[in-house]
């Protein structure tokens, strides 16, 4: 829980429009589309405006970047401070991110005990019917559920949750607030809840976005050797059930992988990318920030999907950029005869 008043002293442009800034208290930051009860919501573009205004949680505040708040009609912001607990600008939400963000990830993180063990501090809850290796490291407040393996080297860090029958491989490390369901395996190598690749740039660096979101993985995931998971930024990494993800694979802040989906390895996907059921892909494809794939789409080896484009139900794409496989096709034969031709 933090001030607003302290938030005005990180980010002297935040100016509050509606509601009382004495006592005024933040829980966290969340996610415009996944909205907690007390929280701060970021919004520089219309798109999350128009988000906001559908959503059913009120009990919000939300900072809009201050252009953007300029251009909307006297009647749309006072549609905007009668729907949410209150409402204030900032010069800019790229930076407001990485100076306001970082209150909250020391609220989260700062107090964790990295260096003794939950189970000498009495703090982590091993069932009996776990079977813990020597050499690992289970953090505070830990949960280990029933049939649970993990094996030497493996580091537990605080507030992780295991569920039923899950089998950690050696020398996995798992950071804090990370949820992983039943009947997983995870395999050697792998780190899961490590910090986004997410910066802003701005006076002369490139800026921390602090990552509170942690990872959520469904039950009967598993997941190869060395393939790194980030931590959300405001909400869950997620991995859905029964999905298979390779050894050496790249998956970013607030990537959404939902049920049954297949990565092949080194495949790197992006930033806040959307996968719905059944897709998979190639060995080596890459999927750029914030694109989206309907159910069942398969993306050939060492293709690239551009960052935003929405690839349709069933569709199969290749190359670079991404395009439907018989226009790829097509185009490979066209360069072919071009190549060949004498000049």
């Amino acid at each position: 829980m933090i001030e607003f008043e302290s938030l005005i002293k990180l980010d002297s442009s935040l100016k509050l429009l509606e509601g009382n800034k004495d006592g005024l208290i933040v829980q966290t930051i969340s996610h415009f589309k996944e909205p907690v009860r007390g929280s701060l919501l970021f919004a520089n573009k219309l798109k999350i405006i128009e988000a906001l205004e559908k959503m059913e949680e009120s009990k919000v505040g939300v900072v809009v970047q201050e252009d953007l708040w300029l251009k909307l009609t006297e009647e749309h912001q006072e549609k905007l401070k009668k729907s949410f607990s209150w409402v204030a600008t900032v010069e800019n939400v790229d930076h407001a991110m990485c100076k306001l963000s970082k209150p909250f990830y020391d609220q989260m993180f700062s107090d964790l005990n990295y260096f003794v063990d939950g189970r000498q501090l009495g703090t982590a809850e091993v069932h009996p019917d776990a079977e813990i290796a020597q050499g690992v490291f289970i953090g505070d407040s830990c949960k280990i559920g029933p049939g649970v393996k993990i094996l030497p080297g493996s580091v537990i860090l605080p507030h992780v949750e295991i569920a039923k029958g899950t089998l950690v491989y050696p020398n996995v490390n798992i950071y804090p607030f990370v949820k992983i369901g039943e009947n997983c395996r995870i395999h050697s190598g792998t780190v899961i809840g490590c910090d986004g690749f997410g910066y802003n740039f701005f006076d002369g660096h490139h800026q921390k976005i602090w990552h509170i979101g942690g990872v959520e993985i469904a039950d009967h995931v598993e997941i190869g050797c060395n393939t790194m998971i980030d931590a959300g930024t405001f909400s869950p990494t997620r991995i859905g059930s029964f999905s298979r993800i390779d050894n050496d694979v790249q998956i970013s802040h607030n990537v959404e992988i939902q049920k049954n989906v297949i990565v092949c390895g080194t495949t790197g996907i992006a930033g806040s990318v959307v996968i719905e059921d059944y897709c998979a892909f190639g060995a080596g494809a890459g999927v750029a920030p914030s694109a989206h794939l309907e159910q069942g789409v398969q993306v050939a080896a060492r293709a690239a999907v551009s960052a935003n484009a929405r690839i349709k139900k069933g569709e199969t794409v290749a190359g670079h950029p991404a395009r439907p496989l018989r226009e790829w096709l097509k185009s490979q034969a066209t360069l072919n005869r071009l190549a060949k031709k004498k000049v």
